[in-house]
């Protein structure tokens, strides 16, 4: 059980407080309510520009990170569609000076010409490198731009177009920290060796002060419509090999059947003994890899099954073999209520393992009080008991219908 208290300060930044008197760091982590869904078309990645933009200094500050280096501390971050979440790693004893760091940062970030062309350079570098250079290096490009439409998901966190990023003035990203980067679109979790009653003072001293400048993101989006026809796209990349992609959408967290269609996929794909990698990698060696995993997000949910051809088999073959093992699978002739129970158990340990870290608490917090559920971070165990084999496979038929799919064929770039 993680215990913890909650209080929202006036400038409506709200507060989550969870002692560890057996910790000897702090942990402040801190989730803006703003990620790449939130950007407007013409100008995505900004809320992976904006992760590295918090890190070059504000007013009080000209570096963030020799300072926290100076209390003996670490951080990082991270952006996804939904939100951004910032952590910092303090000795209990120099808990103060995160308060101040994060603070500051949080009221007075220094975006200059200097800051905005350093990180821009760095952004567009790390574009190059993740989406021009690696292989299956566009591929969420190419899964979000055919599953969205409509919807700001059509695009992955790093951005839609390279050029966004190049083209972005000091006034965008000014006007982006003004609208998003404010107390009352952040939730702060201060977790560790520290009492409620030093972290509301430490609170009252450092952020009580920092007007809420902008409004509350209501997370209102335009909506996708359902899919109602196969989808179907070939591209060529720096695959090694060819591969087949299908995707299907799904539920999002906070519905119950997007935990029972994430045991579905460990089930059927997510490790070596999976009937997937069995059946089409180990016994008829027609991929040399085969998987499935369903992402569960704050307002979206994707389920991917994919494999990678080994060399003289077609994407036709692989397509149809994909679909042949699912449909068996989605038919119950491949899982037992013993496998049923191994994978649940598999799931409930893995939440055992994320909770022992101080870390991973302080962002869990962090994000049920962002889903508007903070209560319910202490029923995502019961989420994975409460799904019996029957609604598994109930709720994967009624979700993965092959009249709804997205088809992506990967063919090696031959003049790469």
């Amino acid at each position: 059980m993680i215990e913890y208290n909650r209080f929202v300060l006036p400038n409506g930044l709200r507060v989550i407080h969870h002692q560890d008197p057996d910790s000897t760091v702090v942990v402040l982590n801190t989730l803006f309510n703003v990620g790449a869904r939130d950007e407007e078309s013409s100008r995505t990645g900004f809320a992976h520009l904006f992760e590295h933009l918090m890190f070059g200094g504000s007013k009080n500050v000209s570096s963030y990170d020799k300072s926290v280096e100076r209390a003996g501390g670490s951080n990082n971050a991270f952006t996804n569609n939904e939100y951004t979440n910032y952590y910092i790693t303090v000795p209990a004893e120099n808990v103060e000076t995160a308060f101040w760091l994060e603070s500051d940062r949080m009221f007075l970030l220094d975006i200059n010409d200097k800051s905005l062309e350093v990180q821009r350079g760095v952004v567009i570098e790390e574009f190059k490198q993740r989406c021009f250079s690696a292989p299956f290096g566009l591929l969420w490009h190419h899964v979000r731009s055919m599953v969205y439409k409509q919807s700001p998901y059509r695009w992955p966190t790093i951005g839609e177009d390279i050029s966004h990023i190049e083209n972005a003035t000091l006034e965008d990203v000014a006007a982006f920290y003004q609208k998003h980067y404010h107390p009352a679109n952040a939730i702060l979790c201060v977790a560790g060796q520290i009492t409620l009653e030093e972290t509301k003072a430490l609170c009252e001293k450092w952020y009580a002060n920092i007007p809420s400048a902008g409004a509350v993101n209501l997370n209102q989006y335009n909506p996708e419509p359902e899919q109602e026809e196969r989808r179907f796209l070939s591209e060529t990349d720096l695959s090694p090999n060819p591969a087949v992609f299908l995707v299907w959408r799904g539920p999002a967290f906070s519905n119950p059947d997007s935990a029972a269609l994430e045991l579905f996929a460990d089930l059927l794909g997510g490790s070596e003994i999976s009937p997937l990698y069995v059946r089409l990698v180990k016994e008829t060696a027609l991929f040399n890899d085969a998987a499935c995993f369903y992402m569960r997000g704050v307002g979206e949910g994707l389920f991917m099954l994919y494999g990678i051809l080994n060399d003289g088999k077609t994407q036709e073959e692989g397509e149809a073999a994909l679909l042949e093992v699912f449909q068996e699978a989605l038919s119950g002739k491949l899982f037992t209520e013993r496998d049923m129970e191994r994978v649940k158990n598999k799931a409930t340990t893995a939440l055992l393992f994320e909770k022992a870290s101080l870390i991973n608490r302080a962002q869990k917090l962090c994000y049920f009080e962002n889903l508007g559920h903070l209560e319910a971070v202490e029923e995502e165990n019961n989420q994975y008991r409460e799904v019996s084999l029957h609604h598994m496979l109930n709720t994967a038929t009624a979700t993965f219908k092959q009249d709804k799919v997205s088809v992506l064929y990967y063919s090696p770039n031959q003049s790469a």
